[in-house]
C-alpha cells in the first residue's frame, strides 16, 4: 500500500510542478514584464523590449547616454525574483549631436564613440563657419556609445548626423568695407574664397599707403549664394570706389541693395554707379554722398607735390585765401584779381617746378551746364595765362572746370563765378 502511494506521489509531483509553473507564467510574468518595462522607461530607455523565460530576463532598447544605460541595467538587476542573463543586456547608446547658437558661439552637446571624431568635427565646422567660436564642453565620448546604422566615417556635411545641424547654420552673405585715412577694413561673410581674394587684391592696389585689413571678412561654402557675389565686377567697383581719399563706406546684404556713404564729385558718383550696375543690376542704390567740386577738395586729400611739408602748408593756406572772382558772364580777369595773383607769384616761383597746380573754375549750378563749362574753362585759362606772364612755369599747371555743387551745401564755393588755385 505504501509503495502504491509513493508511486502515485512521484507521478503527481511533476504534474503539480507543471501546473504551478503554468499558473506562475499566467499570473506573475506579465506583471513582472510590465514592472521591467516601467523601470526601463523611467531610466530614459526608448523603445524598451523585455523578454522573460521563467526567471531569466533579457532587455533591449536605446538609452540617451551611458549614465541612463547604467541606471536601466541596475534597475533590472534588482528586480527580484528575476535574473538578468549575461549577454542579454542589449540596451545601446547611439551617437547623438545637437547644437545651440548663442551670439557668435556654437555650443555642441551629445555623445560620440571613443576616438578623434570630435576634433575632426571641430575642424569641419571651423572651415564652414570660421566666424563662429565652438564650445564642445558638452560633447562627450564613451566606449558604451556606438554609431547609428547608416553613419559612415568620417562625418560629412551631407550625412545624417551632421546635415540637420549644418542646415541651421547656413547664413546669408554680407559685405562691409570701411575706409579711413589710415586703413581700409573689410568684414562680413562671402560664399567664395576667390571673391575675397579678388577684393583684397583690388583694395591693396587702390590703398595708396593705407593698411588693408581683411581679418573680419570670412569666406565659406556654407554661406548662402548672393546675387552680388560676382568676383570681377565687384572687385572693379571697390577698387575704383576706394581709390579716392577720405572716409567712405560700402555695405551690401543678401537683399542686394548697396549702401554708399562718403564724399564724391558728381562725375565720380556717375562713374561709381556705372561700375556698380553689373554687380547689382536694377537694384535700388542707397547713396548718401557729400558732394565736393573735385578730388582736391576731399577730406584727407594729400597733395602729390614734391616740395617739403614745411613749405607746402603755408602755400596751401595762401592759395585758399586767394580765390579769384569774375564778373557775371565774363571771362576777363578784373584788375583787382590780377593784383591778388601777382602777390601770389613770388611764393609759387619759390616753390619751383615740383609744385604742381590745378586752376579750377566753379560753375553756377543754376545755369545751363554746357554754357557754364565753356565760361568756366575760359576763366581758368585766363588765370593760367596771367600766371605764366608772371613767370610761373606752366609745365605742371592745368586749367579745368570743377563739378558743380548745390548752393548751400558745406563744400559750395563762396561764389559760383570764382576760380580756385590748388596744389595737386
Amino acid at each position: 500500500m505504501r509503495l502504491k502511494l509513493l508511486l502515485f506521489m512521484l507521478i503527481l509531483l511533476p504534474m503539480a510542478t507543471g501546473v504551478h509553473a503554468w499558473l506562475f507564467c499566467r499570473d506573475n510574468l506579465p506583471v513582472l514584464t510590465q514592472v521591467a518595462m516601467e523601470r526601463l522607461k523611467a531610466a530614459g530607455v526608448r523603445d524598451p523590449v523585455v523578454e522573460l523565460r521563467f526567471f531569466d530576463l533579457a532587455v533591449s532598447g536605446e538609452a540617451p547616454d551611458p549614465a541612463a544605460r547604467q541606471r536601466a541595467l541596475a534597475s533590472m538587476r534588482t528586480l527580484v525574483p528575476l535574473r538578468l542573463r549575461p549577454g542579454a543586456e542589449h540596451i545601446v547608446v547611439r551617437a547623438s549631436l545637437s547644437g545651440r547658437l548663442e551670439g557668435g558661439t556654437l555650443h555642441l552637446s551629445g555623445w560620440f564613440p571613443q576616438g578623434d571624431e570630435i576634433k575632426k568635427l571641430s575642424r569641419l565646422l571651423a572651415d564652414l563657419r570660421p566666424d563662429l567660436k565652438l564650445d564642445t564642453k558638452e560633447l562627450h565620448t564613451s566606449a558604451e556609445v556606438s554609431w547609428p546604422e547608416g553613419v559612415k566615417l568620417p562625418l560629412t556635411t551631407t550625412g545624417p548626423m551632421l546635415k540637420p545641424l549644418i542646415d541651421t547654420l547656413r547664413v546669408p552673405a554680407e559685405l562691409h568695407i570701411r575706409a579711413t585715412e589710415e586703413a581700409i577694413v573689410l568684414s562680413g561673410l562671402l560664399p567664395d574664397i576667390t571673391l575675397k581674394a579678388e577684393l583684397v587684391a583690388a583694395l591693396a592696389e587702390a590703398a595708396a599707403g593705407r593698411v588693408v585689413d581683411p581679418a573680419g571678412l570670412k569666406a565659406s561654402p556654407h554661406v548662402l549664394p548672393a546675387s552680388f557675389a560676382k568676383p570681377h565686377e565687384l572687385a572693379a567697383f571697390v577698387g575704383g570706389y576706394f581709390r579716392v581719399p577720405g572716409p567712405r563706406s560700402f555695405d551690401i546684404l543678401s537683399d542686394g541693395i548697396p549702401h554708399l556713404r562718403g564724399t564724391a564729385t558728381r562725375q565720380l558718383e556717375s562713374v561709381w554707379l556705372a561700375l556698380l550696375r553689373p554687380v547689382t543690376g536694377a537694384a535700388k542704390v542707397d547713396v548718401q554722398f557729400t558732394l565736393v567740386p573735385s578730388v582736391y577738395h576731399f577730406p584727407g586729400y594729400h597733395p602729390l607735390s614734391k616740395i617739403s611739408p614745411e613749405a607746402l602748408k603755408p602755400l596751401r593756406e595762401s592759395l585758399h585765401a586767394s580765390t579769384i572772382l569774375f564778373d557775371a558772364g565774363s571771362a576777363s580777369l578784373p584788375p583787382q584779381e590780377q593784383t591778388k595773383l601777382a602777390l601770389l607769384a613770388p611764393a609759387l616761383l619759390a616753390a619751383g617746378p615740383a609744385l604742381g597746380l590745378v586752376i579750377g573754375a566753379h560753375p553756377d549750378p543754376g545755369a545751363p551746364l554746357a554754357a557754364e563749362k565753356a565760361l568756366g574753362q575760359a576763366r581758368a585759362e585766363a588765370v593760367l595765362s596771367f600766371m605764366v606772364q608772371q613767370g610761373v612755369p606752366a609745365a605742371d599747371i592745368s586749367a579745368t572746370v570743377f563739378d558743380s555743387v548745390p548752393a548751400g551745401s558745406p563744400s559750395a564755393p563762396a561764389s559760383p563765378r570764382s576760380v580756385e588755385l590748388l596744389v595737386k
